[in-house]
């Protein structure tokens, strides 16, 4: 099969180390559906520029000819001052022209076209329309969830007309995927779109091949010495809750846990994160390194004992680190509600405490640190689950299902 992997807004930038999180779900996913024998082919914009590989590592640029110069490009420039002067909302119309072009210049041939969800990025509905071919749309998120929760000031008239092209883009695609359950009824809530036309494939964790059983601590039984290693990471943004964990921690260390606790990532919350820190006399105790290699994420989780993940005002509660999480064979604690996350089961491969909870999650932690036999217990199952169904290759099968599935309907319904 050969696939076209579209992003059109280029976010994340995977040419960029080392790879963030969301940069590495797309890197995975890539390889593993090539070791499956599919081709595959990426086409993004970065940097203002359109770009295509095949593999990786070498991007081409992609010209669109005939919209860079002549009357087109003219009456685009007339477009914009206009709507400079009259300071009209934005439709990214131009760019979503472009951008389709460019799928039809290098992937006009394609199977089915795979397109990473990104605000206003409609050129991939339109190619996949033109040319006839399905298209498949990943779910990361909720964008409007995610400016309200920046607190970006869109007007009222960019909003609705950002929402109607959105809905638009929704209802000509083929099939959805979401990563979680949390973002598959959020987004049939927002787009109303027919359930049966989305489905949920969790990510995956390349930890669960990097570590094995025996670099980890669950599994080493040895006597707990010293003090109990808490790990974070992630982005530091303001859903991502790290100041309910750091509150936390301080109620624990109060209570005379020893912890050390270790925040891995960055993000726009790091200013406000470092002077919480120092505010509660915890430098001692709380340490911030940077994004980091995959690798190097490997060694730090394999020396941890507990991994938190602390979301407070998120529709989702699952992501990337309760994976990798589980490959490490952590003790988890988790923000969750209404059954999520899913992928956890509560006492079983991880304990789950209500949302932007400070005395919940403190509570927590007091648990695992005090009851070691839990939380090793918890560490074993959750590997043993994550080596089960939580490889990008497991990810890789499930997406391959759906895309012949949608390929097999949509051939016939097209004839």
């Amino acid at each position: 099969m050969k696939i076209g992997y579209l992003m059109q807004e280029g976010v994340p930038d995977i040419r960029k180390r080392p790879l963030s999180g969301a940069a590495n779900h797309v890197v995975s996913v890539i390889q593993e559906l090539k070791r499956a024998g599919n081709e595959v082919y990426l086409l993004a914009k970065f940097d203002k520029q359109i770009y295509w590989s095949d593999d990786l590592e070498n991007f081409q640029t992609v010209v669109v000819k005939h919209l860079e110069g002549g009357l087109i490009r003219l009456i685009e420039k007339v477009i914009r001052r206009i709507q400079y002067e009259l300071k009209l909302p934005y439709a990214n119309f131009f760019e979503s022209l472009r951008f389709a072009s460019a799928c039809q210049q290098v992937l006009s041939d394609a199977d089915v076209y795979f397109e990473r969800m990104g605000w206003l990025g409609y050129g991939g509905a339109i190619a996949a329309q033109r040319l006839k071919i399905p298209l498949v749309v990943e779910v990361n998120g909720d964008h409007l969830d995610e400016f309200r929760s920046q607190k970006l000031n869109v007007q009222k008239r960019q909003q609705k007309l950002s929402c109607f092209l959105m809905k638009k883009a929704a209802l000509l695609t083929t099939h959805v995927i979401a990563t979680g359950d949390g973002w598959r009824q959020r987004y049939i809530e927002r787009w109303k779109v027919p359930p049966s036309t989305v489905s949920v494939v969790e990510n995956g964790s390349e930890l669960v091949d990097i570590l094995q059983k025996e670099d980890l601590r669950a599994f080493q039984n040895a006597s707990p010495e010293g003090s109990v290693r808490i790990v974070y990471c992630g982005g530091f943004e303001a859903w991502h809750g790290i100041p309910i964990l750091i509150q936390a921690v301080r109620k624990a260390t109060e209570q005379g846990c020893k912890l050390q606790v270790l925040l891995i990532g960055s993000g726009a919350e790091e200013n406000k994160i470092i002077k919480l820190i120092q505010e509660l006399r915890l430098k001692d105790v709380v340490t911030i390194i940077g994004l980091i290699s995959v690798h190097e994420l490997a060694r730090h989780l394999a020396q941890a004992d507990i991994g938190v993940s602390p979301y407070c005002g998120r529709v989702e509660y699952s992501g990337l680190k309760l994976l990798d999480y589980k490959a490490a064979g952590l003790g988890i604690i988790a923000s969750g509600e209404n059954n999520q996350p899913s992928i956890l089961k509560d006492r079983q491969t991880g304990l789950i405490v209500p949302p932007c909870d400070e005395d919940a999650m403190m509570q927590a932690i007091i648990t695992l640190v005090e009851n070691p036999q839990l939380r090793t217990r918890i560490g074993r199952a959750a590997r043993i689950e994550a080596e089960a169904v939580h490889s990008w290759r497991h990810t890789a099968e499930q997406l391959l299902e759906i895309f012949n599935c949608v390929k097999d309907k949509y051939s016939q319904t097209s004839n």
